[in-house]
């Protein structure tokens, strides 16, 4: 059924449904033999991202939604690693290249944008070996095999929209809180928070787009968009974390700074917007497009 509610009636066996599809999916995935290692881990990560999203919206009325949580949670902790690493690579070329392009000339020299892409790419190192990786995809398996026979009882108190709207509406609250702490505090941690919860409110649009796909999949676009720059405004922050010690850090860190602050205000901007509405006001509104969805289909 795709990652998405299909109609009215049966929210719990729907949501019974997305939960399991995502599981068997993932399943299948770490089991096919995927060659891009790194590539794999991004799937499967996704996927414990969605079944985390899907719980988000349902844990006022699920009772095991902290268990479940935790242990997609720790599937998706044990995945990282070298992808981890390989973002830093990918951080630092896209800053090198934001120095090169800004108007007043480069400010970071050739050779130390040589050498610490260099270090960078060394510390990456190799994908993992067909005995590590099998090891690192194993207890992978092993907790979704655990967690896939769970769904199957998953129960959901409450009746009607109420099931998802309570859920719905905690989420874009926090959303929103998160918006006015980032920026009163303009810190890399404040930040990063806002961008989990703005993630949770993408996976809650995904989920209800069939409701109104004209108006929920551009509040989508703009959420994933938010995403990105908060994403990249984090991963910046981790960079300027590795260059801890090094004496000849201040041009890059400086150059760090620079982009942090444009991201933050065009994401500031953009926040501004998507978090307009009360949350109370939002749910109705979305409660609106989800009678539009077919009674049964």
């Amino acid at each position: 059924m795709g990652f998405g509610f299909t109609q009215r009636r049966g929210i719990e066996g729907q949501v019974r449904a997305i939960a399991g599809e995502r599981i068997d999916r993932a399943l299948e995935e770490a089991a096919g033999g995927e060659a891009d290692f790194n590539k794999l881990v991004h799937g499967l990560r996704r996927q414990c991202k969605k079944l985390r999203g899907l719980l988000r919206v349902i844990e006022p009325h699920f009772k095991h939604a902290k268990r479940e949580n935790g242990a997609f949670r720790d599937a998706a902790g044990g995945l990282s690693g070298t992808r981890d690493a390989a973002v830093m690579v990918t951080t630092l070329t896209g800053l090198l290249d934001f120095d090169r392009r800004r108007a007043g000339g480069p400010r970071v020299g050739a050779a130390l944008g040589e050498a610490l892409t260099a270090e960078f790419d060394a510390a990456t190192g190799a994908p993992p070996d067909e005995h590590a990786a099998a090891k690192i995809l194993r207890h992978f398996i092993e907790t979704f095999e655990v967690a896939r026979p769970r769904v199957d009882d998953w129960q959901l108190s409450g009746r009607g929209f109420d099931q998802i709207g309570d859920g719905l509406e905690d989420t874009y609250r926090r959303m929103r809180n998160g918006l006015a702490d980032a920026e009163t505090e303009q810190t890399a941690e404040a930040m990063h928070e806002w961008r989990k919860d703005a993630k949770y409110h993408w996976h809650h649009v995904a989920l209800l787009q069939r409701a109104a796909p004209d108006v929920l999949k551009p509040r989508k676009a703009s959420l994933d968009r938010l995403g990105e720059m908060l994403g990249d405004h984090h991963n910046l922050a981790v960079l300027d974390g590795r260059l801890d010690g090094r004496r000849d850090a201040d041009a890059i860190r400086t150059v760090i700074a620079e982009r942090q602050a444009m991201l933050a205000s065009d994401a500031f901007a953009l926040g501004r917007q998507l978090a307009a509405e009360k949350p109370a006001v939002l749910r109705d509104r979305f409660e609106q497009y989800w009678s539009l969805l077919p009674e049964r289909n």
